[in-house]
């Protein structure tokens, strides 16, 4: 697969739009197209874009890690952290370090990392058909991608810890009233209303929106993203090499509730 595939930009007046670019697996991501997103995030400002927009084209958002692509880490049960160390993280250090406004714009479905990688923009606009959901669980594993430090803090902690327990998903309305996104569009109209929504803030003085984004985000960084980000890829690497990351995975390609046992 060609990286052009992997992820599509194009600038639509000011606002550079990313966009996930698997729709045949719902935007599931891969270290690569991850690598990808994040060198359209840094080229952004190069290009005189003032707003990012990262979406998924198809519909979904980004349905969380493409798990046969991690087969053969599966496989040596190792190896995760270092995928989330040099891959995912990076993207979401791009996007919260970006000095431009940074909008998640959810169509669909945005799952496990996916949902994460939402968390880490700095505005998340939701169609009227999108969800969010913390599916880890359904495999054995923690939230990731800064999902255990940015969740808490966009909706507290007992509701943060309701979608990870549960890995159920939240719709979109449910998750504008839980502060988990801004607003919520007509699906017929998501793009339209997305694209006005951004090209408004990319009208805005860049220089005052770089530094409220550099100071809020300070302000809430008590916990440190580093830190969060470090104890994740530990707990992950972990848990890979558990019976139940195992069961969990092949329960879920077999399409069977999974057994779990603990260990």
């Amino acid at each position: 697969m060609s990286d052009a595939v992997l992820v599509t930009a194009e600038m639509r007046g000011k606002v550079k739009w990313c966009c996930f670019n698997r729709p045949e697996v719902k935007n599931a991501i891969t270290p690569e197209s991850a690598d990808r997103m994040r060198e359209q995030i840094e080229s952004a400002p190069a290009e005189g874009a003032r707003v990012i927009v990262i979406t998924g084209n198809g519909g979904s958002f980004c349905s969380g890690a493409d798990l046969k692509a991690l087969a053969p880490v599966m496989a040596e049960f190792k190896g995760v952290k270092e995928i989330l160390v040099n891959h995912y993280h990076k993207l979401v250090r791009a996007m919260v370090g970006s000095p431009l406004p940074v909008i998640a714009a959810v169509g669909g479905a945005a799952a496990g990392i996916g949902s994460d990688i939402a968390l880490a923009a700095d505005i998340r606009l939701a169609s009227e058909h999108a969800f969010f959901a913390e599916i880890f669980v359904n495999i054995n594993l923690v939230p990731d991608g800064g999902g255990s430090f940015n969740l808490p803090r966009l909706v507290g902690l007992g509701r943060a810890l309701e979608m990870a327990f549960t890995g159920q998903r939240v719709p979109a309305q449910d998750a504008a009233q839980w502060g988990l996104v801004n607003h919520v569009y007509p699906a017929g109209q998501f793009e339209s209303k997305v694209q006005e929504f951004a090209a408004q803030l990319a009208e805005k003085a860049p220089l005052a929106m770089a530094r409220s984004k550099r100071l809020m985000r300070a302000s809430v960084d008590g916990g440190s993203l580093e830190a969060a980000l470090a104890a994740e890829a530990d707990t992950q690497e972990e848990l890979i090499g558990t019976h139940d990351f195992r069961e969990g995975v092949v329960a879920f390609l077999e399409k069977r509730p999974a057994r779990y046992e603990g260990k």
